[in-house]
């Protein structure tokens, strides 16, 4: 069941200068993890308008404390993956995690599967090699741990993509065998 978890005292304003309150919500998810996602009121309609999952913690409190972490150039980015779902050219798909309980493991792979086609497939559509992991987070529809596991899996079993940290900065870079 979706939980209002906290009404940030910050509020936010889009480029045409209408203004939001911000909340953050949650759920519990099978197999022990939470689920944390942002929430915007437009306070001139009190239309609501929601990001996907954007972090993905072991338990409430987590989550929580997740968001206490959160600045106003983080909110500017989330509001706009709110008032524009699949504006990467993907679909905005239910997020579901990877690993749900009485799932067998057919399934999962088949959805690790359909994760790394989707990493990959980012790659081709902004025409780089390289790119920044958080790009990656903000505009693919997974949540953020499913996306690692894909990345982990392309790096590890395909030599896909390499991960590395420049300056304090997580890259991927997409492998020769990728081409």
């Amino acid at each position: 069941m979706d939980q209002l978890l906290q009404q940030f005292e910050t509020s936010v304003d889009d480029a045409g200068g209408n203004r939001y309150v911000v909340y953050l919500y949650g759920r519990s998810r099978p197999g022990d993890t939470c689920q944390g996602w942002l929430v915007f009121e437009r306070v001139s309609d009190r239309r609501r308008f929601s990001t996907p999952v954007e972090t993905t913690q072991p338990n409430m409190e987590a989550v929580s404390y997740w968001g206490t972490g959160l600045s106003a150039a983080y909110f500017d980015g989330a509001l706009q993956r709110a008032l524009n779902p699949g504006s990467a050219g993907v679909p905005v798909r239910p997020i579901e995690p990877l690993v749900e309980f009485g799932v067998d493991s057919a399934e999962r792979r088949d959805r690790l599967s359909a994760i790394e086609r989707d990493v990959l497939a980012w790659f081709d559509r902004h025409r780089t090699k390289r790119a920044l992991s958080q790009a990656l987070f903000d505009e693919l529809p997974y949540a953020h741990a499913d996306v690692v596991r894909a990345m982990e899996d392309l790096e590890k079993h395909g030599r896909y993509l390499t991960r590395r940290t420049e300056e304090g900065n997580d890259w991927v870079f997409l492998g020769d065998e990728a081409r």
